[in-house]
């Protein structure tokens, strides 16, 4: 099942051959090492660019965007079984 969350989180990553690849992020005082990427993908939300990643981590999978435009990280929605 999917909670939505929309909150504003931290993220740290690398950049491979001019991709950047997310490694972890912060949320709530807590940190999430990701565990897998399972999709990214850009798009736009009216004028503003976007990108959304899917990640596995912990056994759930987290949606995260981040905005190109205000270059701003969010927590979109969790998918946690049960």
């Amino acid at each position: 099942m999917y909670q939505r969350i929309g909150e504003k989180i931290s993220v740290v990553g690398i950049y491979t051959s001019s991709t950047f690849q997310v490694k972890k992020f912060q949320w709530q005082q807590r940190e999430f090492r990701v565990e897998k990427v399972n999709e990214v993908h850009d798009f736009r939300d009216g004028m503003m660019r976007k990108r959304r990643f899917s990640l596995l981590t912990d056994g759930n999978v987290y949606l995260i965007e981040f905005n190109r435009d205000t270059e701003v990280w969010t927590l979109e929605q969790i998918w946690m079984e049960g």
